[in-house]
């Protein structure tokens, strides 16, 4: 091969060449070397690699290390140029297998690194934007009553969030209370239309025969009572904004057949009208229903429910986020305190209890708890004994565990109402100062009260008047 073609080729390279003897001896550097390691061909060259880097021109040499072991060597470091690179030193063997000198291919890597430290800035800086706009998103969705702490809640609304800028219809599904009013409210005022009308159609209120007039509107005589100059529907008082079908699964199977073809045509005629009304609606229909299941049972007819679900959302029962609890205790108290301006609060023990109840009626039954126990507290605090019964038997209950050396003769029902008696009457030793006070808000003597402390072992430090009772 033409000596003059391959110098020019390394010289041409764009990584760093440096080549040695068998002994450590430099005979060739090429351009791209000098230019990443800051060193100059005539200092280099002719010169020994051991004595350069006695002499301090070089910080390491590779090759001395394949001269060596006679094995291929990679490493990454940073020159005397200050530029970082990574160095692979080869052996260079003859045809008897026999070294006869080491190459060494340099790659600048200082961009590299420097990219690599960007993107990790970059994922810094995305993350941090990340969870700036989540907590955006949660103090915005407070403010619409919509409160959680849960990845499944987080979940649901960065997939509302994400479908509210477009015009597609949405199903909604979940149990009754589990918010799914507000989550259409949040996705429309979310949406391009949020200055455009919100309408709500409940369709388990309104009566069978007044489905079609309700949601088309009619006209001018259409039948006996209908108003002379006639009236729009729910469909066209929506136009241009949003309607929600609430409880669409309730819709008779007649209605359902006309509302498809609204939903097809995007226009509605009124009863006993002969002129179609052109609308611009984005539909959200809301169901506590499992419409699959209405489908295969005959009561929903299937192409509609294709037309209603396009995007589907569900919306997770407050038992399955137990972690929401908490957040929205506070934030109905602090509701009813802003608009009664009180200040009640709720003991810790008390939240557990509500965070450990199953909540049939989710959310908006938790609601009406925390504004029922809002009016009836006696004090500043909610406490334990406050909750309702049946919130406190629930959880006796479920804690409920019969160890092995107890008495199977002992009925259940008998061993849980002791078990409730032990957990009020400790209850009530610890909130208040004195035996006499405990026995008064329980409604027994203190003597009473004594031989209930001994009967279940209740043990109270500290209290002098009790141990005087009890000698």
């Amino acid at each position: 091969m033409d000596n003059d073609l391959l110098i020019g080729a390394m010289d041409s390279s764009s990584d760093g060449i440096l080549i040695s003897d068998a002994h450590g001896m430099v005979v060739y550097i090429n351009k791209a070397y000098e230019e990443i390691t800051g060193l100059e061909s005539k200092e280099m060259i002719g010169k020994n690699l051991k004595d350069l880097l006695e002499k301090g021109v070089i910080n390491k040499a590779l090759s001395l290390e394949v001269i060596k072991d006679k094995k291929r060597v990679s490493t990454i470091h940073k020159y005397v140029s200050g530029k970082t690179a990574l160095s692979t030193a080869s052996p260079i063997n003859n045809t008897n297998d026999e070294l006869i000198g080491v190459v060494n291919n340099t790659r600048n890597i200082s961009e590299l690194i420097h990219l690599k430290n960007d993107l990790t800035n970059t994922k810094k800086l995305t993350l941090k934007y990340s969870e700036e706009i989540k907590r955006l998103r949660q103090h915005l969705v407070k403010d619409k009553d919509f409160v959680y702490r849960s990845r499944a809640m987080e979940e649901t609304i960065e997939l509302a969030s994400k479908v509210s800028g477009y015009d597609s219809t949405v199903l909604i599904q979940g149990e009754s209370g589990t918010g799914k009013e507000i989550l259409s409210k949040f996705i429309h005022s979310e949406s391009p239309r949020k200055e455009e009308p919100f309408i709500k159609v409940n369709c388990a209120a309104i009566p069978k025969d007044l489905f079609e007039s309700e949601l088309f509107g009619y006209s001018e005589g259409a039948f006996t009572g209908a108003k002379k100059e006639g009236k729009p529907g729910m469909f066209e008082l929506a136009n241009n904004g949003t309607i929600l079908l609430d409880e669409v699964g309730e819709l008779p199977l007649p209605i359902q057949s006309k509302l498809l073809r609204v939903i097809q045509e995007r226009e509605v005629y009124r009863v006993g009208g002969k002129i179609s009304v052109h609308l611009d609606v984005r539909i959200i229909a809301a169901t506590n229903r499992d419409l699959k299941q209405e489908v295969k049972d005959g009561n929903f007819r299937e192409d509609l429910y294709f037309r209603l679900n396009v995007i589907p959302i569900t919306i997770p029962p407050l038992r399955e986020r137990r972690e929401d609890i908490p957040e929205l205790i506070i934030h109905f108290l602090e509701k009813l305190n802003r608009k009664y301006k009180r200040t009640v609060t709720i003991s810790q023990k008390a939240i557990e209890a509500l965070a450990s109840h199953s909540w049939p009626g989710n959310v908006r039954e938790l609601e009406n708890i925390i504004e029922y126990l809002f009016i009836m507290a006696n004090k500043e605090e909610v406490q334990i004994e406050d909750l309702p019964t049946r919130i406190l038997s629930k959880q006796i209950i479920n804690n409920y565990e019969r160890t092995e050396d107890e008495n199977d003769e002992v009925p259940k029902l008998t061993y849980l109402l002791e078990l409730y008696e032990k957990y009020i009457i400790k209850e009530a030793m610890e909130s208040f100062p004195s035996l006499r006070k405990a026995a008064q808000a329980l409604g027994i003597s203190p003597s009473t009260l004594c031989r209930r402390l001994k009967k279940f072992e209740i043990e109270i430090e500290n209290n002098q008047e009790i141990k005087n009772n009890r000698e």
